[in-house]
């Protein structure tokens, strides 16, 4: 038998962490340890696991949707690195387990530039953990809402030159920011810094079809945690891209985006999370 991480049942499975850095907090819950343990990886805790298992109760889906958004960076990346990108900004990034940016971007071209953003100093802190020794990636501590902050980062000015095309990521993050931050506006002031063949890859919850009620009930839970988490329409969704061209298909269920195989998109209605990827075209 296994534990939910995937360790054998009985296994201490945090005790393989033991020279964390001293500000990450085990005995507290954490959003980003939470995806970690839903995408079955093993860089969580007891917190995360105990808050991730009542998501599953009200979604048994939860880790099947995470894991579409997964697939859908991995699809989305491989097109950003055809048209020849190799600088990433990912924003709230959580902890870059499971397959995500700099692995995706570092198979094709080891060169590729990778930095992560997150406003959670275990997050960051935890990040920089699992990329010590990687020279073309890193994480950077700021809340993404403050795109001036991000982008007079030293480590972003480092490592991402902005006279280039850049991959622009926000993977399951902007359904955090309050309309009372101005989550379009934040998002043009990243884009006036994007070079011409740019692009924004962005992942959303949505209340929009007949998974309205549950989302409601998911976004109820997180009330008792932490920042409660606002879906949103496709409309409202489509106003992010001012000024990208949205590549077919649109803003779509994930499993519809650009599958692998057209039996990959079968009941995409039933993930409530709408993935689009926009491309600059002129600054």
């Amino acid at each position: 038998m296994t534990d939910p991480t995937g360790a054998p049942a009985g296994t201490d499975v945090d005790a393989i962490f033991d020279d964390l850095p001293s500000n990450i907090d085990t005995d507290v819950f954490s959003v980003a340890r939470l995806y970690d343990f839903l995408l079955g990886g093993k860089h969580n805790f007891a917190p995360d696991r105990d808050f991730g298992r009542q998501l599953l109760a009200i979604e048994p889906n939860g880790r099947m949707i995470l894991q579409q958004n997964r697939l859908f960076l991995a699809r989305a990346i491989r097109v950003m690195l055809d048209d020849g990108v190799r600088q990433f900004l990912d924003l709230g990034s959580g902890i870059p387990t499971q397959s995500y940016v700099h692995e995706l971007a570092h198979a094709v071209d080891p060169a590729a530039r990778v930095v992560y953003i997150d406003n959670d100093p275990p997050a960051v802190s935890h990040s920089n953990y699992i990329l010590r020794g990687n020279d073309n990636a890193g994480a950077v501590l700021a809340d993404m809402v403050d795109a001036e902050r991000v982008l007079g980062d030293p480590t972003v000015k480092s490592l991402i030159d902005f006279d280039k095309p850049v991959g622009l990521t926000a993977l399951a993050a902007w359904h955090f920011v309050d309309d009372a931050d101005d989550p379009a506006g934040v998002l043009q002031t990243y884009r006036r810094m994007l070079a011409p063949g740019s692009y924004l890859a962005l992942t959303h919850a949505t209340i929009d079809g007949a998974t309205g009620d549950l989302v409601r009930s998911v976004q109820s839970q997180y009330q008792a945690v932490m920042k409660n988490p606002s879906p949103r329409t496709r409309e409202q969704i489509a106003g992010f891209f001012e000024g990208f061209r949205i590549v077919d298909p649109g803003i779509v269920n994930l499993p519809a985006w650009r599958p692998d195989k057209a039996e990959d998109a079968v009941g995409a209605e039933n993930v409530w999370f709408y993935g689009a990827l926009g491309k600059l075209t002129a600054a």
